[in-house]
């Protein structure tokens, strides 16, 4: 009997617990997500894709010195995007807002 009742509340556990992988979040702009896509692993490719989705005089906080990759939303607010990305053997998190369309500004958060 116990091993039915294992049986049947393992799967429940593990359910329930969740899984530790980052999702994207369904409000995130085709703007922000085509700028993720941009972000190749080359910071010449950072330097371009913000210079296409940021505004004019924008303080990219020097996020183009790095070599950043696989992107992804952390988490979502309004048009603000904590946003992960890799870069070497680093993760990179940058606070992304923004307005008509174009990046208004970049927060430096740091790494993981």
């Amino acid at each position: 009997m116990r091993r039915i009742i294992l049986f049947l509340l393992i799967p429940a556990i593990f359910n329930s617990c969740g899984s530790n992988e980052k999702k994207e979040s369904n409000t995130v702009s085709a703007e922000m997500k085509a700028f993720m896509k941009k972000l190749d692993g080359k910071s010449a490719s950072v330097t371009a894709a913000l210079k296409e989705f940021g505004k004019d005089g924008l303080d990219d906080v020097d996020m183009d010195l790095y070599d950043l990759k696989d992107a992804t939303v952390v988490e979502a607010k309004d048009s603000c995007y904590l946003m992960s990305a890799k870069s070497g053997i680093t993760v990179r998190k940058y606070f992304l807002c923004w307005e008509a369309g174009k990046i208004s500004s970049v927060e430096d958060r740091g790494m993981e």
